[in-house]
């Protein structure tokens, strides 16, 4: 029966079932395909599968129902009565499940919300009445019929308003999340969401206007073939070659994840070199490769969770410690052994990481961020295979949070600060040249160095912020303080690659600072690794007058040769120079005989102590800059100190 007929009070029609039958025929067949496929492990996925087999046993009562109906002088009332009631109980379980996949979908989740009761309340008290109200005629009842020999079904005063309160609360909330979040839907589901309320809308239209034919059944498979051959498709979520799960599966599997609390151990391995398989044995052979890979996977255990998100990378889950370390074992063993195909002997090498995923990365930018930044830091030389231990998956956290506080600074201004670092003049006795540094405080994790936090701003793309943060901070200074002759600016080689003279000097003429007064500092080793990059930068910025540092030389390359090719106005020389060891020395002095002969000044770098100290004005360095004179000090605190000294 279905669930509008919606004339209280007056007997219905015995209805014409034909419609309702073939649409269950098409329901079964759809399920059983569903479940005959691989589906990835979310709930989405298990609440479609959940509300296909409801949709079976909600069509097949309202079949049965009516079937028997029209055979009440036969069969016992009573179970007919029990019947109607099984039926419309899965009614409300219907338009409960509906809400609860949107509620997953848009990334919630009922078992941890306490909308769970105000969703559940309405649908379970709505079954419970339907099923055992002792004011049972309330809702419906059967009158005998003179004329036909039958009992019509008529329904009662409550039954509207069960209707109503049940699928009125549950449809609204799912349109009201529907639209709420539809930015974190994808397209697709929002189209068959409202196609299903459009379908299911029409449908109760045509059988309040004809009772006696059933529509539900048609309306609820006409929605579930929409969803299979779209958004609930499970090929769509299936990797082409591998068979494994695909990319998209994976980002759907993460983003979901935090809501479903379970503790998955995670195997992570990349093919080493996987493109020149392709190259040389053609990409037949290679996508045999990774089908074999993923057959043997799942012959090591079959119930772990497969996905293949990258053109040699598998991710695998397993329940518990013993499956991860067995499978770890059976792919060494495996992968210690070449491998036979298409007439071609493959010997392969894998770089594994393994860990417990407790809330280490709870979305897709998280997960993807977890691997640069430990992609960043593992050494797979040394093994290929690496256990991320907790005090390591401690440090990505700790990674990941500075990531969100950087954004968050650089969006408010607030937590980024500079300080700036007096530069001793030994010739002219005197502090006229500064360097700006940036720093980061955070209420959270207190003082975070930017030896901590620079890395971590490169590896995820924050270091032009940075580096604008840092040109816009110190040109204010500059405009404030007239009487700073020349101010060190530390950039990024991200900036080498993104047309930065228009950028920088937009900047610096907003204001009104002379650009000769800015020094750019860049390091040996980015003027090494970057060459071209370097030298257009230089000559881009350096033909309205801004001057360039090389930093920390002697700690990288010593490349000496690029440096003469580039237009650097400073040098500045590591503190490792300052060592007392033979080498060094030797070193520190062909390096300063150099920069002389260059007519180039030189600044030392970490002066701390008074030996140090002599040791420059022994070599007739330039200038000497370190703790010896100063800590970097804030604005206030450096004016100050100007004013003592």
């Amino acid at each position: 029966m279905n669930q509008t007929p919606f004339k209280p009070f007056s007997a219905t029609l015995h209805c014409n079932y034909f419609l309702e039958v073939c649409a269950l025929i098409f329901l079964v067949a759809i399920t059983i395909a569903y479940f005959t496929r691989k589906k990835y492990p979310v709930a989405t996925a298990r609440l479609f599968g959940v509300g296909l087999l409801i949709l079976i046993l909600n069509v097949s009562l309202d079949i049965l129902f009516c079937f028997l109906l029209d055979r009440s002088n036969v069969v016992p009332l009573y179970w007919i009565e029990f019947v109607a009631e099984l039926f419309f109980s899965t009614q409300f379980a219907i338009s409960y499940s509906l809400f609860a996949y949107v509620f997953y979908a848009v990334g919630k989740s009922l078992k941890y919300s306490p909308i769970y009761l105000l969703t559940i309340i309405p649908s379970a008290l709505g079954a419970v009445l339907f099923f055992t109200n002792c004011l049972h005629h309330w809702n419906f009842s059967f009158v005998f019929n003179n004329e036909t020999s039958l009992y019509d079904f008529v329904p009662g005063p409550t039954f509207m308003s069960l209707y109503v309160i049940n699928w009125g609360l549950n449809l609204s909330a799912t349109v009201a999340y529907t639209i709420a979040f539809r930015k974190k839907l994808p397209k697709e589901i929002l189209k068959i969401l409202f196609s299903f309320l459009f379908i299911v809308a029409i449908a109760a239209t045509i059988q309040t206007i004809q009772p006696q034919y059933l529509l539900s059944g048609t309306a609820f498979t006409l929605c579930a073939m929409l969803a299979v051959a779209t958004v609930c498709d499970p090929d769509i979520k299936v990797d082409r070659v591998s068979k494994a799960f695909n990319d998209y599966a994976f980002i759907d599997y993460v983003n979901t994840q935090r809501y479903e609390k379970q503790r998955k151990h995670y195997i992570i391995f990349d093919i080493e070199s996987f493109g020149m398989f392709s190259e040389k044995f053609g990409v037949a052979t290679a996508n045999e490769l990774i089908y074999n890979i993923r057959k043997f996977i799942e012959s090591v255990n079959k119930k772990s969770y497969i996905f293949r998100v990258q053109q040699a990378r598998f991710i695998i889950l397993l329940r518990n410690k013993e499956e991860q370390l067995q499978m770890i074992e059976a792919i060494n063993n495996r992968f210690n052994e070449s491998f036979g195909i298409k007439g071609n002997v493959l010997n392969i090498t894998l770089h594994i990481l393994y860990f417990v995923n407790d809330n280490v990365f709870t979305n897709s930018d998280m997960y993807n961020n977890f691997i640069n930044r430990t992609l960043s830091v593992i050494n797979f030389k040394e093994s290929g295979c690496v256990e991320l231990d907790q005090d390591f998956l401690k440090q990505i956290n700790r990674d990941r949070r500075i990531k969100e506080i950087l954004e968050e600074c650089l969006k408010t201004g607030k937590g980024l600060y500079m300080v700036y670092q007096p530069i001793y003049d030994l010739k002219a006795e005197k502090f006229n040249h500064f360097e700006s540094l940036i720093r980061l405080s955070n209420e959270e994790l207190g003082h975070i160095g930017p030896a901590e936090f620079i890395p971590i701003a490169e590896i995820f793309g924050l270091a032009n912020d940075i580096d604008f943060f840092v040109l816009n901070e110190t040109c204010a200074f500059l405009q404030r303080n007239p009487e700073i002759n020349n101010l060190e600016i530390n950039i990024s080689c991200a900036e080498f690659f993104n047309n930065p003279s228009e950028r920088f000097m937009k900047i610096i003429n907003k204001y009104g600072v002379d650009p000769s007064r800015i020094i750019l500092e860049i390091t040996e080793t980015i003027a090494v690794k970057y060459p071209s990059k370097t030298k257009d930068f230089m000559a881009d910025l350096g033909q309205y007058g801004v001057k360039f540092a090389m930093d920390d030389f002697g700690s990288g390359y010593s490349n000496i040769a690029r440096f003469i090719t580039l237009p650097f106005s400073v040098a500045k020389l590591d503190k490792s120079l300052l060592e007392e060891q033979e080498n060094v020395a030797i070193f520190f002095d062909a390096a300063i005989n150099l920069f002389k002969n260059l007519n180039i000044p030189i600044v030392v770098e970490g002066v701390e102590v008074e030996k140090q100290l002599e040791l420059a004005k022994k070599k007739q360095i330039d200038y000497v800059q370190g703790y010896y004179f100063s800590e970097p000090l804030r604005e206030k605190d450096l004016l100050e100190f100007l004013a003592k000294n």
